[in-house]
């Protein structure tokens, strides 16, 4: 618990107060809706805050925009794909094979 509430204020300080809260909340908010457990839920968490850094650092290189905002802006849409109908029919494919 401390390591991660280190690693938390000295990312604050790197990238800033947006960035760490939207990276924090909505990889989380938008992998609930594929998971099936708390440590599943984890690494999907995970590879869609990658995603969400690669894809907004990629469209902050090619729009010339602030990587922090792109950043916030890619999470924000991976978690709006989450909402739509799809999202819960690939989970519910998920719970009917385990």
């Amino acid at each position: 618990m401390l390591l991660m509430a280190a690693a938390i204020a000295i990312a604050m300080k790197i990238v800033g107060v947006l960035l760490i809260t939207s990276l924090l909340i909505i990889p989380a908010a938008a992998a609930r809706r594929f998971a099936l457990s708390p440590a599943h839920m984890l690494g999907i968490a995970a590879l869609i805050g990658v995603m969400a850094t690669v894809v907004g650092l990629f469209a902050s290189l090619t729009l010339d925009s602030p990587s922090g905002p792109s950043i916030v802006v890619a999470a924000l849409g991976m978690f709006l794909l989450s909402l739509t109908p799809l999202a819960t029919w690939l989970k519910l494919r998920q719970h009917t094979r385990s």
